[in-house]
């Protein structure tokens, strides 16, 4: 059942008891004073402490990011669990609103239905994408959780090739056969912190890509203008914009390692672009491959193109529309196809 449906279910539910409550509110009073007190007298107690409970959650998930760099494994689960209760805080928040309108005895009954019918619609978006990253977050922390000694029995070596890096997750005698698997992506999260200049600690690849991905598909989506959409970018997902780029809308950033991304001075790509600076596409599936994208000063990429991890394109060149772009453009000049190959060199005039 996707989370629409169970939203959905938890909304008829919610109706349906404002419906009883309507014709047979005698069915409620059984449930004694303290029914009537949670959702009339002790309102005010009730919201407090669900901010109470969303800030010890803040202090749990604070706590566990800064313990991740001394035990990934403890500071992840820790960090997961906080993130769990601020979410389950907001959940609660909504559907105690929502269970207060039905409940309260203050308001006519045609006040209630028109605030019942207000709050559904406004808080259906919000409430699937919470119950979405409850079920996200809580699935990787049982992972992590069932996977906890299988992290420590993991090794990792490096391979550069050129501008690639390939980390290789040894197995030895642990369970782990894949490097999907939890405890995989926290030692390559190990690896990838032990070889870059300025590492990022925070929470796992996996949680982090999610919710820069929430983010992003507004920004790839709703946002027009190209200078919001660069400062937002560069904020959010730290990609490395210089002036006067142009990200087309419906553009997909790499969700691990968007960072790694780079556009000079005057350069872009057109609508639906994919810029992907890691893949799983190895034969052994323990290994990953990362590495940057770069485009030069005035670089431009057509439509509907991908561009694997590693490639720079050159100053000035272009790109065609729907290539797939898997190795170095040279400065100055026409490159399409799958895969992308130049075509036709270009003076410097020309741009």
């Amino acid at each position: 059942m996707g989370i629409l449906k169970k939203v959905g279910t938890l909304i008829i539910i919610l109706t349906c008891l404002f419906i009883v409550f309507i014709f047979h509110a005698e069915i409620f009073q059984v449930l004694g004073p303290p029914f009537h007190k949670i959702f009339n007298e002790w309102i005010v107690w009730v919201y407090i402490g669900f901010i109470a409970y969303f800030c010890i959650g803040g202090l749990v998930y604070g706590g566990g990011y800064s313990h991740i760099k001394r035990n990934r494994v403890r500071g992840m689960l820790t960090t997961l669990f906080g993130a769990l209760m601020i979410i389950s805080s907001l959940i609660g928040v909504i559907f105690y609103t929502l269970l207060t309108v039905i409940f309260i005895s203050l308001l006519l009954i045609e006040i209630k239905l028109i605030l019942l019918v207000i709050l559904l619609f406004a808080s259906l978006p919000v409430t699937s994408l919470f119950f979405e990253k409850w079920f996200d977050v809580s699935t990787f922390f049982q992972d992590v959780w069932r996977q906890r000694k299988e992290y420590s029995k993991l090794t990792y070596t490096v391979e550069e090739k050129g501008k690639l890096i390939y980390i290789n997750i040894e197995k030895n005698d642990s369970n782990i056969s894949h490097v999907y698997e939890a405890a995989a992506i926290l030692k390559i999260q190990d690896a990838f912190h032990n070889i870059r200049k300025n590492p990022d600690v925070s929470i796992a690849l996996y949680i982090k890509s999610g919710l820069l991905g929430i983010v992003t598909a507004i920004v790839r989506n709703f946002t027009s203008w190209p200078r919001t959409k660069n400062r937002l970018y560069r904020r959010i997902a730290r990609l490395k914009i210089g002036k006067n780029v142009c990200i087309s809308h419906w553009t997909r950033l790499d969700p691990l390692f968007p960072d790694l991304i780079e556009f000079e001075e005057g350069s872009g790509v057109g609508v639906g672009c994919q810029l992907l600076t890691h893949n799983f596409m190895n034969q052994n599936p323990l290994t990953i491959c990362i590495g940057p994208i770069k485009l030069e000063k005035n670089a431009r990429v057509g439509a509907y193109s991908t561009i694997m991890p590693g490639v720079t394109i050159g100053e000035g060149s272009i790109v065609g529309a729907g290539s797939v772009v898997v190795d170095d453009i040279p400065p100055y000049c026409i490159a399409y196809g799958v895969p992308a190959q130049v075509v036709k060199k270009l003076e410097k005039n020309e741009n």
